[in-house]
């Protein structure tokens, strides 16, 4: 019995086309459900918003530094010259 009211409870997300369970979907505030499931909805949030911008730890400079200074710089030579 349980199963057969989870069959009504279904609806097919506008962003993905799957079929999911109605408490899957993203709420829509007054409006009751949206269209989109919660992680289209969610991608969607991270698509439009930014990155914050990348803060420089001066340990890793001095790392990334010193490793280049050791190995030199990176050849795009292929590894057969080497065998």
């Amino acid at each position: 019995m349980a199963e057969e009211g989870c069959l009504m409870e279904r609806r097919t997300c506008t962003g993905c086309h799957r079929r999911l369970l109605l408490r899957q979907m993203a709420s829509d505030g007054k409006r009751g459900k949206s269209a989109v499931c919660a992680v289209c909805a969610a991608d969607k949030r991270r698509m439009r918003d930014p990155l914050p911008p990348i803060q420089r730890d001066p340990v890793q400079v001095h790392i990334n530094n010193t490793f280049n200074l050791w190995h030199g710089p990176v050849s795009r030579a292929p590894l057969r010259i080497a065998a």
